[in-house]
């Protein structure tokens, strides 16, 4: 989503936000943030009029309504950013439309004077009469070339209109598809590229393969540290993950603490031993607790961990069937003690 706010103006509904989320039960994360930020900012009335709503209810925000209302009210703007999108080009298509059909009746009128001018001429003998039908037919010009030129103007307007509208329809496609606390592709825009490339996928090469990837003790970071801190460590992961792969592979947050990469043309070995380094590359990590300064706030934690699972597509298998591999190859990584990689037969 777009914020057009200066950097005053977000730095005064940040200290507006502060009191307001330390009010509610809902966990300081950047999602309540975005929540409240919004709420503030006041430009997402339905989010103001459903907060408002539960207030006069004595209803606290938690957690829950806090997914709720973020998933409704700001996850799904990107969306109705593209059906307004497709609103503005049905517009200006309609108004395109009009001009040129305005625009032809004039040609077909000036035509038709043509015609009439051209049978007639021959039969005046008069100057006054014969200037009478070029006057005329010089009229008619100067209204049909005028006609031509507006076309013309509102054909370059367009042109201009829709490269801005294909521009915004891009943008709220990608946003569509983003997970908006790690950055990387969400589970929507997981379904759309595997869905996609299994449709694609040449017959007789490698691949695809698909990784999957569980933070281990997840919920034990969240307890000890907080939940702010589990999400730094879940954008730490993002990044590390992304930092492995390359080209065309895809890195998506498929759920919680779970991601999964698309890799469209590696044999099972190769995504088994990218899985390995991706694993050693999260262990080696460390992730400080805060951003600077001395005390615990700047406290190195421990080693974070991960458990893979990592299955090959089999010709004329579905996708639904490659996830559940890779997922049962997953369990596998955990159950036989974690930080581990294991492969599906």
């Amino acid at each position: 989503m777009h914020y057009p706010d200066s950097k005053d103006r977000s730095a005064e509904l940040l200290r507006l936000a502060i009191p307001m989320m330390a009010q509610h039960p809902a966990p300081l994360h950047p999602i309540t943030y975005a929540v409240w930020y919004d709420y503030l900012a006041g430009r997402n009335q339905n989010l103001k009029a459903e907060i408002d709503a539960a207030a006069s209810q004595q209803v606290p925000v938690g957690d829950e309504l806090v997914q709720t209302l973020y998933h409704r009210h700001i996850a799904e703007a990107a969306e109705q950013a593209t059906r307004a999108v497709s609103d503005g080009l049905r517009e200006m298509i309609d108004e395109v439309g009009s001009t040129a059909t305005q625009t032809g009746a004039t040609v077909s009128a000036f035509k038709a004077t043509l015609d009439q001018g051209s049978g007639a001429l021959p039969t005046l003998t008069s100057p006054a009469a014969i200037g009478s039908a070029i006057e005329q037919l010089l009229s008619g010009t100067r209204d049909t070339g005028a006609s031509l030129a507006l076309l013309l103007a509102r054909l370059h307007e367009a042109t201009t209109e829709l490269e801005q509208l294909k521009r915004e329809l891009d943008h709220a496609k990608v946003q569509a598809t983003l997970d908006a606390l790690t950055g990387v592709t969400n589970r929507r825009g997981f379904d759309e590229a595997l869905a996609t490339m299994l449709a694609g996928h040449p017959t007789g090469t490698p691949g695809p393969s698909l990784l999957l990837l569980d933070l281990d003790h997840f919920k034990r970071i969240n307890d000890q540290y907080g939940h702010v801190f589990g999400d730094k460590v879940l954008k730490s992961v993002a990044q590390a993950i992304r930092s492995c792969v390359k080209g065309r592979d895809l890195v998506a947050r498929y759920g919680g603490e779970e991601f999964a990469v698309l890799l469209p043309g590696t044999a099972l070995s190769g995504a088994v031993a990218l899985a390995e380094q991706i694993r050693t590359t999260i262990a080696g990590a460390r992730i400080r607790r805060g951003n600077g300064g001395s005390g615990n706030g700047n406290e190195t934690i421990g080693a974070i961990t991960v458990s893979l699972g990592v299955s090959s597509w089999r010709p004329l298998e579905a996708g639904e069937a490659m996830i559940e591999r890779a997922d049962r190859a997953l369990y596998q990584s955990k159950s036989a003690g974690r930080n581990q990689v294991t492969g599906a037969p």
